[in-house]
């Protein structure tokens, strides 16, 4: 298994780390030396820090105004090859990081997007209220979330819906995989 980047804004997850963080633990405790968890923040907040050293991930703060330049500077301090980033909505299975693994070592994706399983009456009025689905958990090779430049610094909350629009663009594989 590849060492893995898990970057968590939060900011982006607000009311919903805790519970992100708890679910991350479980990938954690499998895998404790191929998976590193950073929280980064745009301040430094000593009870974020707390609940992030409580499951053994790194809390970073970050003083850039935007999801997308704090993102990017997150990557920079990290010298892992895989980085995942977490949506806030996202609801993970307990084998995920193993079906991303086999996914990006084993089938040779540049990146796959994590979405949830769609029941069909969901997808039809989806369809009728003309909304975009809500964007998975990004696995993305390094060597690609750097060919593209990273996020876009100036992006807040669409700074990961960007970035995958980008990678589609310059003909990255990505692979979209429901759980």
């Amino acid at each position: 298994m590849d060492a893995y980047c898990i970057i968590i804004d939060s900011r982006l997850m607000a009311a919903r780390l805790p519970r992100c963080l708890a679910t991350l633990n479980h990938a954690v405790a499998r895998y404790p030396d191929k998976v590193d968890i950073r929280v980064v923040s745009d301040d430094d907040n000593d009870s974020l820090a707390t609940l992030t050293r409580r499951i053994g991930a790194h809390f970073e703060p970050v003083p850039l105004r935007s999801i997308g330049a704090r993102g990017n500077e997150a990557v920079r301090r990290t010298p892992v090859n895989t980085l995942i980033f977490p949506t806030p909505r996202m609801h993970l299975i307990a084998d995920w990081l193993d079906k991303a693994d086999q996914l990006l070592t084993h089938h040779q994706w540049d990146a796959v997007l994590l979405t949830p399983r769609r029941r069909p009456l969901q997808q039809g009025l989806r369809r009728l209220w003309q909304r975009e689905p809500e964007a998975g958990t990004l696995c993305v090779r390094r060597d690609w979330f750097e060919r593209i430049g990273g996020f876009d610094p100036s992006l807040d909350e669409s700074a990961h819906g960007d970035l995958l629009a980008r990678l589609r663009a310059c003909q990255a594989r990505v692979l979209e995989f429901p759980l």
